[in-house]
């Protein structure tokens, strides 16, 4: 020992060696409890709003593994729609064989009640892709009648869209058909007329000559609320866009102002049997073009850009059907005939190929011809395993 070392000790004093171990502990305490501030202001935000990690996490963070397996919801009769309500509580799941059901589940798969529009048994109505409103309003394609049922949160049926610019109670009100609380109506495609019966009342009929070219089949809704519908009447395979405005509110009044983009064919800015309609962050439309085997992008402004996974590699699509982008710009792809998901990053120029999760199989974890996919605000991931007559769940 020094002898400046040796007095500092003799008069009580740290001498240089103890003060640099004295500051460097005193650093590294109060490194870690600014880490476990962050953490705590990370745990409460996700406690006050549930989110993938991704999400809460702030900066420029990429998921590049795919998600973890979690279970299934069993008990289904081919699905090829789900939907979840916006405070992911509960979920919706369309069925095409059996009775042809929408059922809705809460968030750990137990069957709460099931629900179909009046006036329709198994034989003539065959419900699609579901989509769910900020409101909580649930939308699905009805493929038999070529509709948009439009249910509330419990199922109750409220009202149809008929024609790219007619609803049901539009309808009947051009007809001066004015009916009371609790009567029920619905389309029906064989008589091309609308039913409606009063509470007690005898069953009627009000037949419609023309709904012009409609047949809806994709359904999704972007931030903005605006319903994005995949139209596949002969010649016209088109995307059609309404304005939020359009379908809130009282649907007897409904005037929709819509836009839509593509025509039925294989060349660009084309499209055959399209699926379903995203869009990313910057306001880029994604629409899977079934039969094409591709996914087709087109601008902000409704112009054709280009169109990606079309080919013969690992990230190539077969028979790409529902989508559905994260915030983070990542694009998922049901590949039912590849009975995978692919997953691919959208956020750059050009469009990166990332991973593919599942595979071909009847166990837990694989496919057998995934048609619909979403991701839930809590990261979980939902997909209508058709053949496999169940709703996968993973995690990211």
């Amino acid at each position: 020992m020094t002898t400046p070392d040796l007095e500092n000790t003799i008069q009580g004093n740290p001498g240089p060696k103890e003060e640099k171990k004295r500051r460097t502990l005193l650093l590294v305490l109060l490194i870690l409890l600014l880490l476990l501030c962050v953490a705590g202001c990370l745990f409460l935000r996700y406690l006050l709003n549930p989110a993938p990690i991704a999400d809460i996490i702030p900066g420029p963070v990429s998921v590049q593994a795919p998600p973890t397996y979690v279970k299934m919801i069993e008990g289904l009769d081919a699905p090829v729609g789900v939907a979840v309500s916006p405070d992911a509580q509960r979920i919706y799941v369309s069925e095409s064989n059996g009775e042809r059901l929408i059922k809705a589940f809460d968030r750990d798969g137990n069957l709460l009640f099931s629900f179909s529009p009046p006036f329709t048994t198994k034989a003539n109505r065959s419900p699609g892709y579901i989509a769910v409103a900020q409101d909580g309003r649930v939308f699905v394609s009805e493929r038999y009648n070529s509709v948009i049922d439009i249910f509330d949160a419990d199922g109750n049926f409220l009202d149809a869209i008929i024609s790219m610019d007619m609803t049901l109670t539009k309808y009947l009100k051009s007809q001066s058909i004015i009916l009371p609380p609790g009567s029920v109506y619905y389309y029906d495609i064989v008589s091309q007329s609308v039913v409606y019966q009063t509470t007690g009342g005898e069953v009627k009929l009000s037949h419609i000559p023309d709904r012009g070219g409609w047949s809806p089949l994709g359904l999704r809704f972007d931030a903005e609320g605006n319903l994005m519908v995949t139209n596949l009447t002969s010649g016209q395979h088109q995307v059609i866009i309404y304005p939020a405005a359009s379908i809130a509110g009282d649907l007897g009044n409904f005037s929709p102002v819509v836009s839509s983009f593509g025509s039925e064919g294989n060349q660009a800015g084309q499209f055959s049997f399209p699926n379903n309609v995203v869009r990313d962050g910057n306001g880029n439309y994604y629409i899977s073009d079934g039969n094409n085997g591709r996914i087709s992008t087109w601008s902000l402004d409704l112009v054709y850009k280009s169109f990606f996974g079309f080919g013969s590699s690992e990230s190539a699509l077969n028979l790409p059907r529902g989508m559905w982008m994260s915030k983070k710009n990542l694009l998922h792809v049901a590949d039912a005939v590849g009975h995978v998901i692919r997953v691919y990053d959208v956020s750059a120029d050009e469009p990166l190929f990332l991973f593919n999760f599942g595979e071909f199989g009847i166990t837990e974890g694989k496919f057998n011809f995934p048609v619909d996919i979403l991701l839930d605000s809590t990261g979980r991931v939902y997909v209508a395993d058709r053949e496999n007559n169940r709703i996968d769940i993973w995690s990211y």
